[in-house]
């Protein structure tokens, strides 16, 4: 899986060999984009292709004169309506229109810069629209191009403050991506003994992490839990995941359960062929408990919050 990673910087010109811009309705280029030199073909150009600035909508310019290789014009709807606006969703679209190669998204318009918040919630969609889950596709060949890694380059009128803001999604990401790979592992490989081992993980980042064995979740009578996976040889685990982020360590804990079946065959009644392939997803509310504590911990947030998963 090609891996993309994001740099900040202040805004000025584009250098990179594709370069992203955004307008509103009006069409106008901001004049620290770095492409305001393009203004008058860009508008030339959306009379051809019939482009009027609507949200999520994108037009292409290559070959201009002192511009990047690939230029993506998006347009970003009425001016008024960008403090609302989902800024998430718009840096996937914006991933999914991106070739190869490094790039450079100049984070302002005609309207007015972009808040830190919302460059940050630009690179959360990107990253997000990026992933992929590969592990078990066929080995390439030697003369198969692989996918390359990409350096996306956001240009922010606040540099430290948009650094700042990034760390924050992209820890988001990584902990819906963490979230994904879980749901998406096959239950041949993701029994409940080795999903333990990967919340263990999470101690890197900060989280206390306890696993309870079927010998400790007998002894504190955790029967339903036992009765639910005692027809696998794979045992049961629970696992107790705390992050103690809130200044005030009596600040009471916010709490998340997720439940964690790693297979489900349906027990006394055993479930058709049909659709049993998906039933790896039985433990996706103890993946997404996993990513979000992950999460928490990676964008160091002040709150006291404690993660428990049952995994069968």
């Amino acid at each position: 899986m090609s891996q993309i990673s994001f740099d900040i910087q202040p805004l000025g010109a584009l250098s990179a060999p594709q370069a992203i811009v955004f307008v509103t309705d009006d069409l106008k280029l901001a004049g620290e984009s770095g492409a305001s030199t393009l203004q008058d073909l860009v508008a030339r150009l959306a009379k051809i292709e019939g482009f009027t600035g609507k949200n999520q909508t994108a037009m292409t310019v290559t070959g201009a004169a002192g511009a990047p290789d690939k230029l993506l014009v998006v347009g970003l709807g009425a001016a008024d309506d960008l403090p609302k606006a989902d800024f998430a969703t718009l840096g996937g679209y914006v991933a999914g229109k991106l070739g190869k190669g490094d790039a450079a998204v100049a984070c302002v318009s005609g309207a007015g810069r972009f808040t830190p918040q919302q460059a940050g919630a630009l690179a959360l969609g990107m990253r997000l629209r990026a992933y992929s889950f590969d592990t078990y596709k066929t080995v390439k060949k030697d003369d198969e191009e692989k996918p390359a890694d990409r350096k996306i380059t956001l240009q922010v009128a606040d540099s430290a403050a948009g650094k700042k803001a990034l760390k924050t999604q992209l820890a988001i990401a990584d902990g819906v991506l963490l979230a994904r790979n879980l749901v998406n592992e096959p239950p041949n490989v993701l029994n409940p003994e080795s999903f333990a081992k990967r919340a263990k993980a999470l101690k890197e980042v900060g989280v206390e992490v306890e696993v309870l064995g079927e010998k400790e979740l007998k002894k504190i009578g955790m029967r339903a839990l036992l009765g639910v996976g005692q027809g696998s040889h794979n045992e049961s685990q629970v696992v107790i995941m705390r992050w103690s982020g809130a200044k005030d360590e009596k600040v009471q804990p916010v709490a998340f359960v997720g439940k964690g079946v790693t297979f489900d065959t349906g027990g006394i009644s055993i479930k058709p062929a049909g659709g049993m392939e998906d039933m790896k997803g039985d433990m996706g509310g103890a993946a997404c408990v996993t990513g979000l504590m992950h999460a928490l911990a990676a964008r160091k947030a002040r709150v006291n919050a404690i993660g428990i998963i049952g995994l069968v």
